[in-house]
């Protein structure tokens, strides 16, 4: 099971590293990480598996996976669906698409989904959870010189992110209640007699909506359609929307015992069906229609689990397989169409089963198990689902019964496309098997599970033990004689008939009941009310001028500080006696502090800043820290020098007029500041508990091997931390790249958007994307001629810019240099700073950057590296980021 989760990113990194030479290969590269999940289904129907992985076992945070039944089942579900979806771009894709991003993004979706599925710890889960999030906005947003595509990103992460903050909390919850950071190890007696029993409850409920697209949160899924179609299969019938059905599966097993659950559940799940369903019956665009009826079989799956009894989670679980087949083959399909015919407009579409026959067979099968008509697997999970409804009462069932005739409806609307007069935007012909293949393959198993019901209750009854539905004692047969669930069938297919009969009526009927308000213009609307809300807390807090800024974050701190101290007064520790040697120190720390505040010019307040600094290197010094007193020197020296660089865009000092009363104001902060960071380092004196140092000084040779207890600390016994470090510094960095490259203040870069596609700007290439419509991307603007030739150090004229081989040679040598001098643990992190300020400096002198590559091109694979460097010891049977050492005698 790790091999499973942990191949799909680790084939991510190779496919972004040779896509460039593989090009649209890749995606057979890519199929090749689901094959331990397609393994995994030797491995059902036998005991439970599990694979701890360790690391904070006092804190319970370990990678544990558990393979139940029903999570080896989703698992199986996963590894399919993203072999066929990758094998299915490998023809789909333009030969210009990004393959170094399409696939690694979908590797990265793929992988996240498996560990959300096998996870059994609480914060994995989670952790998986936000994953999914991520990188399905990545996939959203694959294309993002749309606007459309941007929308749609961005709307399924704020929405996603709302549920991940309420999963957040309710796992939080629950393994406070439970005592236990597993799910499995959870006490359920003491969760369900915990005053947040009904708070976790409320908030699963919140996460599962917002994954699976419930109302009012269904909004997002639609959108979502502007991802490429292999990622619409993958995303729409086995991952990130049947993530809140499993959390829905699997935590009903804790909140089934509470009426509120299924309370919430079943008729939330019932009405997001039936508008589902009714929203994809106006759809003109086929992976629209496809794209609201997903929202309507996840209303059904949702209020299946919500049921929360043995009926209803069999019930679930045979229709979670058939949805995946059909509804992954539907969107093979409208691919296929659009790949042919260059649109995805019915209106503009017909008769196409006279030229695209093997994807009518495939359509028609997939469409019709959807619609739920036998002799598909759509039949026999439908007939379970009616069964279901009727028991918890016959309302339940006449919504059931209008959600699926609106199915049949919208179903025989997606036929429409293959029946009467051929017409197409171009002459449309059969796609290769690499289209055909997958679909086929997958409308077959929608097929297989209706004519051989016993293999279908055997795929389900998997998953029997995971969600305790043993004890239901019923079967998936054809017949079971004269029931409400047949009649409610009857009915159905009358209904659905009727709708596609009396088609320009309803469409009609449709136009008069829907209401102008809808979930999208409230999300644009609230979206506008936050930001224009966020627009002035900003200019009322942080447009003031800086002395504003300051007394406002100084009062606030004052008050959270003396509010601290007022209600646990601290018991200060004795102060000793102050070294004579600290006094000078000290003194020129105040000196350079009040020389700031006294300066008049800006040079004299950067040096006096400097001096400040470098003061401090002084007192590390004399606290016998070596190594602290030169990382301070060196970045003291850098902040300096990038002081300098920007020196002539500082504002300069000027007088600001000040009143008594704020004079008054200022020295009492001041005052204010100065104690509350006093009593906080006194504070900081008396410990609360034994200190740990000790351990540090007695292990720290002979755990890592190295003498200098700071640097142990940092790379070995606070390895995670540092890594954390690492990771914020290079978001950092990247973060002020990308502002640096916008541009000059108040321009941006030329953005050519899917509206201009009618005028292209000047120097704009064309990009046809997979789906028929082209997309603009505008070419990389070239880069500013250098002026003109200007004579080098010896006279002799050269192109400008050009700085002599011997400095560049000199900053490698001082870094190999640093580097070479730095066996002991830790001293890494200097020799990193020497050499940013020898090209620091180089820049200074010479005016531009002395790499003959993008800086920022170091920084992701500086974390790959960082990363991989942990992955040594596990491979090797221990910890991750465990370290080694030995010495080597040399004669």
């Amino acid at each position: 099971m790790t091999a499973a989760v942990a191949l799909p990113f680790l084939m991510a990194a190779l496919c972004a590293a040779l896509a460039g030479r593989l090009g649209r290969a890749t995606g057979v590269l890519a199929a090749l990480a689901f094959v331990p999940a397609l393994l995994l289904a030797s491995r059902t129907g036998g005991e439970t598996l599990s694979e701890t992985t360790r690391w904070v076992p006092d804190l319970g945070l370990n990678l544990v996976f558990r393979g139940d039944g029903f999570s080896l089942m989703f698992a199986v579900l996963i590894g399919v669906i993203g072999t066929l979806a990758s094998l299915y771009s490998v023809t789909y894709l333009s030969d210009r698409e990004r393959f170094g991003r399409f696939y690694p993004y979908l590797l990265a979706f793929g992988g996240s989904m498996l560990g959300l599925v096998l996870s059994d710890n609480l914060a994995a889960l989670f952790a998986f959870w936000e994953m999914t999030s991520v990188t399905s906005f990545l996939l959203i947003g694959l294309w993002h010189t749309r606007s459309s595509a941007r929308d749609g990103a961005v709307k399924a992460f704020l929405i996603s992110a709302l549920g991940g903050l309420a999963l957040l909390a309710a796992v939080a919850m629950l393994g406070v209640a439970g005592g236990s950071a597993q799910l499995s190890q959870l006490d359920l007696d003491a969760v369900r007699a915990s005053p947040l029993f009904v708070p976790a409850l409320l908030l699963t409920v919140l996460a599962a909506a917002t994954k699976s697209a419930q109302l009012p949160f269904h909004l997002w899924l639609p959108t979502a359609m502007e991802a490429p179609t292999p990622v619409s299969a993958f995303l729409h019938s086995a991952t990130m929307v049947k993530a809140g059905v499993l959390l829905v599966a699997k935590f009903g097993l804790i909140f089934s015992v509470s009426p509120l659950w299924s309370g919430l559940l079943v008729p939330l799940g019932l009405a997001t069906m039936v508008w589902g369903a009714w929203l994809a019956l106006r759809q003109n665009d086929l992976k629209a229609l496809l794209a609201y009826s997903t929202v309507s079989q996840l209303g059904l799956l949702v209020s299946l689990y919500g049921v929360a009894d043995a009926e209803g989670r069999f019930a679930a679980t045979t229709h979670l397989l058939n949805h995946a087949a059909f509804k992954a083959a539907l969107f093979f399909v409208v691919g296929i169409i659009d790949h042919e015919t260059g649109t995805r407009d019915v209106r503009r579409l017909s008769g196409l089963r006279r030229a695209l026959p093997v994807t009518f067979v495939v359509a028609a099968l997939a469409a019709l198990s959807m619609a739920g008509l036998p002799p598909l697997g759509g039949f026999l999970s439908k007939e379970l689902f009616y069964e279901t409804m009727w028991h918890q009462g016959p309302l339940f069932l006449a919504v059931a019964v209008a959600g699926s005739a609106l199915t049949f409806a919208y179903s025989a609307r997606l036929l429409r496309v293959f029946t009467g007069k051929l017409s197409a935007p171009k002459v449309p012909h059969e796609a290769g098997a690499g289209l055909t293949v997958p679909a086929a393959l997958l409308a077959g198993a929608a097929l297989l599970m209706g004519l051989w019901p016993a293999l279908t209750e055997t795929l389900t009854r998997t998953a029997q033990e995971a969600l305790a539905f043993g004890s239901y004692g019923g079967h998936i047969r054809w017949w079971h004689g004269v029931t409400p669930a047949l009649l409610g069938t009857l009915v159905t297919w009358a209904l659905g008939a009727a709708l596609v009969w009396r088609a320009p009526a309803a469409q009609r009927l449709q136009e008069r009941l829907t209401p102008r308000w809808n979930a999208n213009l409230s999300y644009v609307l609230i979206l506008t009310l936050l930001n224009t809300l966020a627009s002035r807390v900003t200019a009322r807090t942080q447009g003031l001028a800086l002395p504003d800024q300051l007394r406002l974050s100084l009062g606030a701190s004052a008050l959270i500080g003396g509010y601290a101290v007022w209600q646990a007064p601290q018991v200060l520790p004795r102060l000793g006696t102050v070294p004579l040697e600290a006094l000078p120190v000290a003194a020129l720390l105040v000196a350079g502090a009040v020389g700031v505040a006294l300066s008049r010019n800006r040079l004299t307040a950067v040096v006096l800043t400097g001096l400040t600094g470098f003061g401090s290197a002084v007192s590390f010094l004399l606290m016998r820290a070596p190594d602290l007193a030169l990382t301070q020197l060196l970045v003291e020296t850098v902040t300096v020098i990038l002081f300098l660089l920007v020196f002539r865009f500082l504002p300069g000092v000027r007088d600001l007029p000040r009143t008594r009363g704020r004079l008054g104001l200022d020295l009492l902060l001041s005052a204010a500041a100065a104690a509350g960071a006093t009593l906080l380092v006194m504070a900081s004196l008396r410990f609360l508990a034994p200190p740990i140092s000790p351990y540090y000084l007695l292990n720290s040779y002979k755990e890592g091997g190295g003498k200098n207890v700071v640097n142990v600390i940092l790379v070995d016994f606070r390895g995670f931390d540092t890594l954390g470090e690492i990771t914020v510094v290079a978001v950092v960095a990247l973060a002020v790249g990308a502002l640096v490259r916008l541009g000059r203040p108040g321009q941006a870069p030329p953005e050519v958007d899917a509206e201009q596609l009618a005028a292209p700007a000047p120097g704009a290439g064309r990009e046809r994307g997979p789906q028929g419509p082209r997309r603009e991307t505008a070419r990389r603007p070239p880069r500013p001629r250098r002026p003109a030739e200007r004579p080098d150090r010896r006279g002799r004229p050269g192109p400008a810019g050009r700085e002599p081989r011997g400095v560049r040679a000199g900053d490698a040598a001082h870094g190999a240099a640093a580097v070479a001098r730095t066996q002991r643990a830790g001293r890494g992190f200097i020799a990193g700073l020497m050499t940013a300020c020898a090209l620091i400096l180089h820049r200074v002198a010479n005016g531009r950057c002395a790499l003959n590559f993008p800086p920022l091109t170091v920084v992701p694979w500086g974390l790959a590296l960082s990363f991989t460097t942990g992955l040594v010891p596990y491979l090797l049977g221990r910890a991750y980021l465990k370290s080694d050492y030995g010495y080597v005698s040399t004669p």
